[in-house]
C-alpha cells in the first residue's frame, strides 16, 4: 500500500479523516474493479484536505497492483451504453454541430469504444481510445485496433486531436495531474476536452453519506466543481463551462447502485408493475467540464 496526498498542497495542510477503510485487501479482485458493478460500498481510508476540499484515498494499492486489477477487469454494462451515450452527448451536441471541421477524437478510458462509435455517427473519421481492460477491448469489434491497451502515461503518439473525452476515469487514477498534462499535450489548439467525474458535493453524497457509490475502492480522488476547475486551470487549460450532469437511466440501474433498505422488495414491487425499465432523469452527482487551449 502507498500513501497519497492532496494534489494541490502536497500534504502541507493536515487532512481530515472522513472514513476508515472498510475492507480487507484479500477481498479485492478483478470483479470488484469492474466498472458500474453493484457496489459493496467498500472504500479506502478517506481524507478531506481543508485547503482544496479535495477528497482522496490513502493508503491505496500500488500502481502495479492497480494495473493488474484493471487489466483483468470486465466490462459488464454493455446494456447501459446507449443510455450513457445519450446522457453525455446531450451536452456536446451543439458544439459538434457548430464545429463540423472536427474529425479526430481520443477517448480516455473508452471501454469497448461505445462513445467512439457514437462520435463516428457525427462524422469523426480518426478515432482512438485508451483502455486497460482486455475484456472490454475484445468487445470493440471494428474499433479494436484503434484502442490502446494500457494507460495514458504509456500512450505515445505524434497525433493531436480535435476532441478528447474522459468519462468517469479521472477519479480512478493515482496520477490525475499526469492525465491532465498528457491531455493538454494531445489536444489541438482550439480543440475541446470533455471530462465527467463524480461530484463529491453532489446529491448522492448528501443522501447516502458513507454508503454513497462515489465512496468506492476504485476511486482515489474525488472532485467538486471548484477544485476540478482549479486543476484544469493550473494545467494551462481555459475552462469553458462547468456543469452538473443529468443521467437518463432505467430505474433498475438507479436501484442497483443505491444503498436503499429493502432493495429486493422494491425491485420486486417495480417489476410487478412493469416499471423497472422506466427512464429516470437524475442529477445524482456527476460534474462535467469543457476545456480548451
Amino acid at each position: 500500500m502507498i500513501q497519497k496526498k492532496c494534489l494541490f498542497c502536497q500534504g502541507q495542510n493536515l487532512p481530515q479523516l472522513i472514513y476508515q477503510q472498510n475492507f480487507r485487501t484479500d477481498q479485492i479482485n478483478k470483479e470488484i474493479f469492474s466498472a458500474r458493478r453493484q457496489t459493496e460500498h467498500w472504500h479506502y481510508q478517506l481524507w478531506r484536505c481543508p485547503c482544496s476540499d479535495l477528497v482522496f484515498s490513502s493508503p491505496i494499492f500500488s500502481p502495479e497492483e492497480l494495473s493488474h486489477l484493471y487489466q483483468d477487469s470486465d466490462q459488464n454494462y454493455d446494456w447501459l451504453t446507449p443510455f450513457i451515450n445519450k446522457s453525455y452527448l446531450q451536452y456536446l451536441n451543439n458544439l459538434l454541430i457548430t464545429n463540423q471541421q472536427w474529425h479526430s477524437a481520443l477517448d480516455i478510458g473508452c471501454g469497448n469504444g461505445f462513445f467512439l462509435s457514437a462520435l463516428a455517427s457525427y462524422g469523426f473519421t480518426e478515432l482512438a481510445g485508451i483502455e486497460p481492460s482486455q475484456s472490454a477491448i475484445a468487445k470493440a469489434g471494428e474499433l479494436e485496433d484503434k484502442i490502446f491497451n494500457g494507460f495514458i502515461e504509456d500512450y505515445h503518439t505524434d497525433k493531436t486531436f480535435d476532441l478528447i473525452t474522459c468519462f468517469q476515469t479521472l477519479d480512478h487514477v493515482s496520477n490525475p495531474q499526469e492525465v491532465i498534462n498528457k491531455t493538454f499535450k494531445l489536444l489541438k489548439p482550439n480543440g475541446l476536452g470533455y471530462f465527467i467525474v463524480h461530484n463529491e458535493r453532489g446529491l448522492s453524497r448528501w443522501l447516502f453519506g458513507e454508503k454513497s457509490p462515489i465512496y468506492d475502492v476504485e476511486h482515489i480522488y474525488l472532485f467538486n466543481k471548484k477544485n476540478l476547475t482549479r486543476m484544469m486551470t493550473e494545467a494551462g487549460f481555459q475552462v469553458l463551462k462547468v456543469f452538473s450532469v443529468k443521467n437518463n437511466y432505467p430505474l433498475s440501474y438507479w436501484l442497483s447502485m443505491s444503498p436503499l433498505p429493502f432493495k429486493k422488495q422494491l425491485i420486486n414491487f417495480f417489476t410487478k408493475f412493469g416499471l423497472l425499465n422506466k427512464l429516470i432523469n437524475l442529477n445524482a452527482g456527476n460534474v462535467g467540464i469543457f476545456i480548451t487551449k
